[in-house]
């Protein structure tokens, strides 16, 4: 029959719960110097184990794992004690009574316990929060919305789309839960390269995929940066379709000027970028060539030596008219 049971959370309630332990023991007729011996062993325990329950019950429910008495035998948190002797009943009801009743000690130990768990859970929610945040948001933008900041910056900055050629053929052919696996494995190679050469993702728009060099934080460099990265992500095509068995080429573009950056939304917001910086980009990559990487005359004027251009010539665009475009073969 089941008596009790001890919870033993912390060396601190040892004392409680072995005051506990010897008062019902002597209630059930046991010699003190025998109860004495339980309780030094009981002190062990949990020495030797940490936190863990003790449940103390009669022969009737005695298993074959037990402790304290006859063989000892460890079952982890959770452990016995089984008392061998026959108890009345008015004495399994006073023993009952004891180990189920909570000193001022054991309540004000057990509402520290309660405490500690309640805060280890609002610090386990509030990290998933951030680490959530911080996967939505650029790490200094998300500590910039934490103290309260409105984002809205300008920034000179080189802007990356890359649109997936013969995407509408190849996702025709896969179910539905194919179709979002593969896609997450080629945005997630996409990703990787991005990252490589410090440049932000901004978002991705069915098979378009849009990054940009340049901010949240200012980057001399970022032509080039984003330049390196299309290049990177063309040249790995090939091992990744091979890999998906997917049939598909890459259009790149790329343009660098002035644009606005910043946060919209309360409900799910994300960090977006506008002006005609991104249009422009988004032009050179729908004037582009499948494998290629286009850019705009004002990304060939901000690259240094090291890359080899080849001039495409004028052509129209949308919006801005006749510009000067050039195609970028590779690194020098």
């Amino acid at each position: 029959m089941l008596l009790g049971t001890l919870h033993i959370g912390s060396a601190e309630a040892l004392p409680f719960a072995r005051e506990k332990l010897r008062s019902a023991l002597i209630c059930a007729g046991f010699k003190a110097t025998q109860v004495g011996q339980w309780a030094g062993l009981l002190s062990q325990l949990v020495r030797d184990q940490g936190p863990c329950e003790l449940t103390v019950s009669t022969d009737d429910e005695q298993e074959a794992e037990t402790i304290l008495l006859g063989p000892v035998s460890l079952t982890g948190r959770l452990q016995r004690l089984t008392l061998p002797t026959p108890i009345d009943t008015a004495r399994q009801q006073q023993m009952q009574a004891i180990l189920a009743r909570m000193s001022r000690e054991e309540l004000l130990h057990d509402l520290e316990r309660q405490v500690e768990e309640r805060t280890a859970d609002l610090n386990a929610a509030r990290d998933q929060s951030e680490k959530l945040l911080r996967n939505m948001l650029p790490g200094s933008i998300a500590k910039r919305l934490k103290e309260g900041e409105r984002i809205a910056d300008t920034h000179q900055a080189s802007v990356v789309f890359i649109d997936m050629v013969g995407f509408t053929k190849w996702a025709s052919q896969l179910s539905a839960a194919e179709l979002v696996v593969h896609l997450g494995q080629l945005f997630g190679e996409f990703d990787g390269i991005t990252k490589r050469h410090g440049l932000e993702k901004i978002k991705t728009i069915g098979d378009c995929y849009m990054a940009a060099a340049g901010l949240p934080e200012p980057q001399a460099d970022h032509a080039e940066r984003a330049v390196r990265m299309g290049l990177d992500i063309i040249n790995a095509m090939p091992r990744i379709c091979t890999a998906l068995n997917a049939p598909v080429q890459v259009r790149v573009g790329i343009h660098s000027g002035p644009l606005v950056a910043g946060v919209i939304g309360s409900v799910k917001p994300f960090y977006d970028i506008w002006g005609d910086t991104v249009n422009i980009a988004s032009r050179m990559e729908s004037h582009g060539v499948p494998g290629r990487l286009h850019v705009s005359d004002d990304v060939r004027a901000a690259l240094g030596e090291g890359f080899d251009l080849e001039q495409r010539g004028v052509i129209d665009i949308k919006n801005r008219g006749a510009m000067t475009t050039w195609f970028v073969n590779s690194t020098i």
